[in-house]
């Protein structure tokens, strides 16, 4: 059986510190290296009476960092970390390293059971989420290198300097990893607000980092941008009104149709309802009716015979598109007019990017909501949850199209980053359950792999925003 060394942070722990110790102690360790972290108060003279090798750091590290710094004088041919603010049992501890000293694994981790929800085990769940689709792996487990954790020393000392969000992805890709036992530490330990922007940043940078190892960024050759420089192939000059819904301006309602002859009168007939200045139907390579209909409708109508690919139909409505408010819906599900006022009427208000509220807690774990959910906590936009300009409905502001560009919605996550950074108000203001309305297209939507070709489009697309954002001047 190997030897184990037990690396144990402290920041001010002198009322739990002994307690801590004593069942440590109780397992069979070669040593203990209490790391005092900033501390100031008697933790270092606690360790010392306790028989603990101590390593005091003056300046505070963060918790990740400080457990390298043990490890970096570890005797033990096996290093477990554990929490200086959490008692753990040392039954449970026993168990828990048994891979480990045993030869059976070179790494153990904790496997995290069911999360009660909350805003921070929410944030967890979904950059696990995202974490474990871009190794392509199933998400089976939420384990991180979080307390209690532990790793063979020959193993750890060839990677003493990598962000933990890396080091994790390396026992993952290349050790064997044991995620057997699950050790409940949820809603134990103490609050520390001062920590979160150090793990925040190291999770950051992890994720750049990864992001920039495991994916090719999606080019745009499904994706026709060049026609946003052509004239714009008006067919039709449609109906309009000046409205007195919306405070002295007007709007415009741009609906992309591909072959959506059975929807698309209903949904200029709701839309009408709002007293737009303009609907603009963008015809998307259809070949069945849809051109026909839209005309029949008195509606402004735009004809591209082959398909310009995703949300370039957005794009191409907002180009001939003269309203203050721009409205954008889809052809394939009618939604009521009382449904699509509420975008509207924020941008009327003030709003510039009126967003459908996305907050299902049943899709946590869907890694196309962790995406979205993940670049909004990235951009200081927590408070965002899932919601995206990728789904409609949703409006924008005049004022905010113009300074990001319209070239911008083709990308709808790098789009509404644009607007984030730009200081606009970006707000999710109503929700509207399109899931259940979306129409299902076979080419689109069926899983070739572990997700469908369009899932995977706006993963690569919530990927360019993401490093767009942290690569920017």
């Amino acid at each position: 059986m190997k030897t184990l060394s037990v690396v144990l942070p402290v920041y001010n722990e002198e009322e739990m510190l002994k307690n801590v110790l004593k069942q440590i102690k109780k397992v069979n360790v070669l040593e203990i290296i209490v790391v005092a972290n900033g501390c100031t108060d008697a933790s270092v003279k606690i360790a010392k009476e306790e028989g603990c090798t101590v390593k005091v750091i003056e300046k505070r590290m963060s918790p990740h960092e400080a457990r390298m710094e043990g490890a970096k004088t570890a005797k033990g041919a096996a290093v477990l970390f554990v929490d200086g603010d959490i008692i753990l049992s040392a039954s449970e501890l026993e168990r828990f390293v048994q891979p480990l000293l045993f030869g059976h694994s070179d790494v153990v981790l904790n496997k995290w059971g069911k999360m009660k929800t909350n805003a921070f085990n929410r944030s967890e769940l979904m950059w696990s989420t995202v974490l474990h689709h871009a190794l392509g792996k199933p998400h089976h487990t939420n384990a991180y290198l979080k307390a209690p954790y532990g790793v063979q020393l020959s193993v750890l000392k060839n990677y003493w300097e990598l962000p933990p969000l890396s080091l994790f992805v390396t026992f993952l890709t290349q050790y064997r990893v044991s995620m057997s036992m699950s050790i409940e530490t949820q809603g134990k330990g103490s609050f520390r607000p001062f920590d979160r922007p150090l793990r925040t940043k190291e999770r950051i940078q992890s994720y750049q980092k990864l992001l920039q190892t495991y994916y090719t960024l999606a080019s745009n050759r499904k994706r026709r941008v060049n026609m946003l420089a052509q004239p714009i192939p008006v067919v039709e000059h449609g109906w309009g009104k000046l409205s007195s819904f919306y405070g002295g301006k007007q709007l415009s309602i741009i609906i992309p149709v591909c072959n959506e002859e059975q929807t698309i009168k209903q949904v200029i007939a709701e839309a009408r309802k709002l007293e737009p200045l303009e609907i603009i139907v963008v015809i998307n390579g259809s070949t069945d009716q849809s051109e026909a209909y839209a005309k029949e409708q008195g509606v402004k109508t735009l004809v591209y015979d082959e398909r310009l690919g995703h949300d370039c139909g957005r794009a191409a409505g907002a180009l001939a598109a003269t309203g203050d408010i721009l409205l954008f819906i889809d052809g394939d599900f009618v939604l009521s007019a009382q449904e699509l006022y509420p975008f509207a009427s924020a941008v009327a208000s003030g709003v510039d990017v009126a967003l459908n509220v996305c907050e299902d807690e049943a899709k946590l774990t869907h890694f196309v909501q962790g995406w979205k959910y993940v670049l909004n906590e990235t951009v200081g936009r927590k408070d965002l949850l899932m919601s995206s300009m990728t789904a409609v409905p949703h409006a924008i502001s005049r004022e905010c199209l113009q300074k990001i560009g319209l070239q911008s919605l083709v990308i709808p996550p790098f789009a509404q980053v644009k607007a984030i950074i730009e200081d606009f108000r970006v707000q999710a203001v109503h929700h509207v359950d399109v899931n259940k309305f979306n129409r299902f297209r076979y080419s689109e939507h069926i899983p070739l792999k572990s997700h469908s070709p369009t899932a995977e489009l706006i993963i690569h697309d919530h990927i360019f925003a993401f490093l767009s954002y942290l690569q920017r001047d």
